[in-house]
């Protein structure tokens, strides 16, 4: 085992440091996991979380990755318009390649990055639809219902919903509900349902945590170099380089927040009002 990572975890204001992930996250030794990181666009993820894959994928992780939107919107010239899509598509699997993630491991929703908030829920597939539907349906509740299912992810990092991009915001939003989705009987076309409920963490991408993160990622100068090269990779994307310097100037760490996510019942609330 390999120590180019450290972990911290924060619980009642104490820090434990401590030298594995798979003991950070509350994982055993000998268990074998699928963790799905959702991305709402191609790059957020190396971003917001090029550390922690990482560190999964030494750990023996199986690390899944589901992008969102098709980066369409992300053309910095007009050249790179009408093929931007195609384009980012490259560099996503080259961003991966060097995080020590391979092609199989990447999944496609393919809806139309800024155009999210027209594929909220799910409905019936239209002969105009622009996009691929799932057994007849398109949505993103059909959707992440069918990868979550598909994946059987004992854990999924997503977006934290206090970002202020819709896409992000919408993407956290409809993979709470999926959840509960993935796990019930419903729409049983798109797979068996979940035996648990996945455990949720929000990665911080572009805004701020809505509260402090309980768990720290600290990475070598080869752990870090690999993330930066991974973020540079998106070169059409010509503000890449102010965002590589504005992380190597914050150093090679990463954040996680845990969520409380549990279903409801009068039980939860019973002992504060005894």
């Amino acid at each position: 085992m390999t120590n180019d990572f450290q972990f911290t975890r924060l619980r009642d204001d104490q820090k434990q440091r401590i030298a594995t992930l798979r003991e950070a996250i509350g994982l055993t030794a000998s268990a074998r996991e699928t963790w799905l990181f959702v991305s709402p666009h191609d790059d957020d993820l190396v971003i917001g979380a090029g550390l922690w894959m990482q560190a999964a994928v030494r750990e023996g992780i199986d690390v899944r990755v589901l992008v969102v939107t098709d980066g369409r919107m992300g053309y910095c010239t007009l050249q790179q318009r009408d093929h931007i899509a195609e384009i980012r598509q490259r560099e996503t699997f080259e961003s991966f390649e060097l995080l020590g993630i391979g092609r199989e491991q990447i999944a496609w929703v393919g809806y139309p990055d800024g155009g999210l908030h027209n594929l909220q829920g799910r409905r019936k597939a239209r002969p105009d639809d622009e996009v691929k539907p799932i057994e007849g349906y398109v949505g993103l509740s059909n959707a992440f219902t069918y990868h979550l299912r598909r994946t059987r992810a004992a854990r999924v990092f997503v977006p934290t919903f206090s970002d202020l991009h819709p896409d992000h915001q919408i993407v956290h939003n409809e993979m709470m509900i999926c959840l509960f989705h993935a796990a019930g009987a419903i729409w049983p076309e798109l797979g068996k349902p979940l035996a648990d409920v996945p455990k949720v963490y929000e990665l911080a991408i572009y805004c701020d945590f809505p509260q402090p993160p309980q768990l720290e990622v600290r990475a070598d100068e080869a752990a870090f170099e690999t993330k930066l090269r991974g973020i540079a990779a998106y070169r059409s994307q010509l503000q890449i380089e102010r965002i590589v310097e504005n992380i190597r100037t914050a150093g090679p760490y990463e954040y996680l927040r845990e969520l409380n996510f549990r279903f409801y019942s009068p039980e939860n609330h019973k002992s504060a009002f005894a």
